[in-house]
């Protein structure tokens, strides 16, 4: 298999898992805190790549720096630590098919902190492609006459920025480390700043302080009680196809292909989140995020020209 087809490969397959995670959380909402899910999976599967780290970076001849430590660690927090939780509100807020595509502006983000952060140039088709990717999103959120909620949104906006920097810091971090390495350790470190942040709930000042100001959620935070035979489907679909096998899957599509076509992936969620949203959830699929969703699949026909 060349690097090419072993590229969009690993992009579908990534984009056939990311476009079930807003059902998944949406699914294990009302049992499991955010905190905790997040915690947990990404902890674990920072721990479980870490054997497969070691032997990428004995093959390369490598080792990781303090400089790259830091960096992993940074995006850590951006990409898992603050995105995790946000999103999962969002996912319930929102709404698990508004959440996807709204979120499928992420190339939007990525195109221009990649030729910010690593001079990445951007093609018409990009330009053009991305001039659709804001008019979906106007479509969906209609701010003329704004009926989603504003504290969600804003906090999905968080959500698409953190993720975008991650995938771009990523990027820059894989030709020393490879693809592997750099997941590993981010995982890690964001999941262990959200197990800090999960003990720290714990501590009865912190606690009330939380529940005083409407935030109960990050209040004595569980961490292993609310799994039932019920969400257990749904929950290793979440930790280990989501968390593992699909984020592999997209940080190799970046490194064997490129940034751009590691960006595709958020091209389809909008064409089968809505779909798996409705089978799944029962959610509507109106003519509001049918249009949404034609626009950004038109952009991402124009994205694929090139």
């Amino acid at each position: 298999m060349t690097k090419h087809r072993e590229a969009i490969l690993c992009m579908l397959v990534a984009a056939l898992f990311f476009c079930l995670t807003e059902v998944c959380m949406k699914k294990i909402n009302g049992d499991l805190n955010g905190v905790q899910v997040n915690a947990t999976r990404y902890t674990l599967a920072g721990l479980a790549l870490m054997p497969w780290s070691r032997k990428q970076l004995l093959a390369r001849h490598a080792r990781i720096t303090f400089a790259q430590q830091k960096l992993c660690f940074f995006l850590g927090f951006m990409g898992i630590a603050m995105v995790g939780p946000l999103y999962q509100m969002a996912s319930v807020v929102l709404g698990a098919s508004h959440t996807a595509v709204i979120f499928s502006s992420t190339p939007l983000f990525i195109t221009v902190l990649a030729a910010l952060i690593l001079g990445t140039p951007i093609t018409r088709y990009e330009i053009a492609a991305l001039g659709l990717q804001v008019l979906a999103i106007a479509v969906l959120v209609d701010p003329f006459h704004m009926t989603l909620d504003p504290g969600g949104f804003l906090g999905l906006m968080a959500c698409v920025f953190g993720y975008s920097l991650y995938a771009v810091g990523g990027k820059k971090l894989m030709p020393a480390l490879g693809s592997v390495t750099v997941t590993a350790w981010t995982f890690l470190w964001g999941g262990l700043q959200l197990l800090f942040v999960a003990f720290l709930s714990h501590i009865p000042a912190v606690a009330a302080f939380f529940t005083a100001h409407g935030l109960g959620n990050y209040a004595y935070i569980p961490l292993f009680t609310g799994y039932t035979w019920a969400n257990l489907p749904w929950v290793l679909t979440l930790y280990l196809g989501i968390t593992l096998v699909a984020f592999l899957c997209w940080f190799r599509a970046m490194e064997v292909g490129s940034i751009t076509l590691g960006s595709l992936t958020y091209f389809i969620k909008p064409a089968l989140s809505p779909l798996f949203a409705w089978f799944f959830v029962g959610e509507a699929i109106t003519f509001q995020m049918a249009l949404g969703m034609g626009l950004m699949l038109l952009g991402a026909r124009i994205a694929l020209i090139k």
